[in-house]
């Protein structure tokens, strides 16, 4: 491994959807994997998300959520938010790489408090969006 790793704790006061007893996970990442980072449980063998940050890779992704979700998570504008979208790895007879656009998690980066939200305009995306990397790179 040629990089050096980053670990933040974030807080999931509410769980995440299906997983309501998690209350903290680990968002690490290594430049060289980046865009691809993972969200985790600090014990071993603990529950791990793969996710990344859509903006310059989703066309067009804009996130809309509750005034209650603003409220729950402290923030204040565009500058103190995180988007975390969920990815799906393919599974052996597929090669499609799949994006949650619809559940994100959104994360307070003065705060480190996160919550997995539906977004309110959620008709105009895909909880399988397909994650099209033969442009990368170039």
């Amino acid at each position: 491994m040629a990089g050096s790793e980053y670990k933040h704790e974030l807080s999931f006061p509410q769980g995440l959807f299906g997983f309501p007893e998690i209350r903290s996970m680990d968002l690490v990442y290594d430049h060289d994997e980046l865009p691809f980072m993972w969200l985790r449980e600090e014990k071993n063998d603990g529950l791990a998300f793969i996710v990344i940050e859509p903006g310059g890779i989703i066309p067009d992704y804009t996130v809309e959520i509750s005034d209650g979700d603003v409220d729950f998570l402290g923030i204040t504008g565009a500058d103190d938010t995180m988007i975390l979208n969920i990815v799906t790895l393919p599974v052996a007879d597929s090669s499609k790489i799949s994006i949650n656009l619809v559940g994100p998690v959104i994360v307070n980066r003065k705060t480190l408090v996160s919550k997995q939200c539906i977004i309110n305009n959620h008709e105009k995306y895909s909880a399988r969006y397909v994650l099209d990397l033969s442009n990368s790179g170039s």
